[in-house]
């Protein structure tokens, strides 16, 4: 497996992420032979990885959850090579909304007997650009308003087991204070008002296992938009457990989308956007989709 790269998260999970890449090891022993990029620095891991790009390898195996899917993509996709490298994961992550949406099993030796059987397939991205000058992909969700917070306070736990983001989001309902937003979808204006919540969704969920879009495709060309009001509080908390089943879209706060292109105007300073988890300083942006820009071993 010379022509493979596997990069390993190692404090995915919990510090879960190298543990799993050293069984899979016993599992495939083949797999010894793979270039490894293993870093808990992200910026040196990317750097790593652009320099075995650069090299022809053309196969990239993930050991992590969707902060390090997000790291990869981006550094496939910003050297242009998003038709030429396939990506496939072992999914090790607080989330790993992402391999769930795509059907990857949980179970790591599944999901690398999974990855290695499969064939690459074109995969939708989001490309989030904002007014300030800044852009990066998104493979599942780009969200704004309180998601930024449970990411924030998930980013502080050192050790997040499965109610990481439950406890992160309702911790967050009593914190936010929505902000009103102006959102157009393809053009035409869409919604003027307060923002609990906006999602644009690539992937069907978010916040591990939260069906926020459950009618999104990753390869249909379009993002579902979902956009939630402001509710009082004790109405979020009953009603939290909706999200998990993907029936929220059916309340009468809840407004849905599909589109090619969102645009989302804060009309004050709005928390980090939530960009696959990973918290990112918000801005007046365009979120605009790339249909086919990357090959997914799925």
């Amino acid at each position: 497996m010379r022509d493979l790269v596997v990069v390993v998260n190692p404090y995915a999970g919990s510090h879960r992420g190298e543990r799993v890449w050293q069984s899979l090891q016993v599992i495939d022993p083949r797999l010894r032979e793979a270039r490894v990029v293993m870093s808990p620095d992200p910026a040196h891991a990317r750097g790593q990885l652009a320099g075995m790009l650069d090299e022809g390898l053309d196969r990239v195996l993930v050991v992590g959850g969707d902060g390090t899917l997000h790291l990869v993509a981006n550094a496939i996709l910003e050297l242009g090579l998003g038709e030429e490298v396939a990506i496939g994961v072992v999914p090790t992550g607080t989330g790993s909304d992402l391999a769930r949406s795509l059907g990857v099993p949980g179970r790591p030796a599944a999901a690398l007997r999974f990855a290695l059987a499969a064939e690459p397939q074109p995969m939708d991205v989001l490309r989030v650009a904002t007014d300030d000058g800044r852009g990066e992909y998104v493979l599942n969700v780009a969200s704004a308003g309180i998601s930024g917070l449970v990411d924030e306070a998930v980013n502080r736990i050192q050790r997040r087991g499965a109610l990481a983001y439950l406890g992160a989001s309702l911790g967050a309902v009593w914190r936010y204070r929505p902000v009103r937003c102006r959102v157009a979808v393809d053009g035409a204006e869409w919604y003027d008002g307060a923002v609990l919540l906006l999602a644009v969704a690539n992937g069907s969920t978010f916040g591990n296992g939260m069906r926020i879009a459950p009618g999104a495709v990753v390869d249909d060309g379009l993002a579902d938009v979902i956009l939630v009001r402001p509710v009082p509080r004790w109405q979020l908390l009953v009603r939290l457990p909706q999200i998990y089943l993907g029936t929220h879209v059916r309340a009468g706060f809840v407004q849905v989308g599909r589109g090619r292109e969102v645009r989302v105007e804060p009309q004050a300073p709005l928390p980090p956007f939530d960009l696959d988890g990973e918290a990112v300083e918000s801005a007046a942006a365009t979120i605009t989709v790339v249909p086919g820009a990357l090959q997914l071993l799925r």
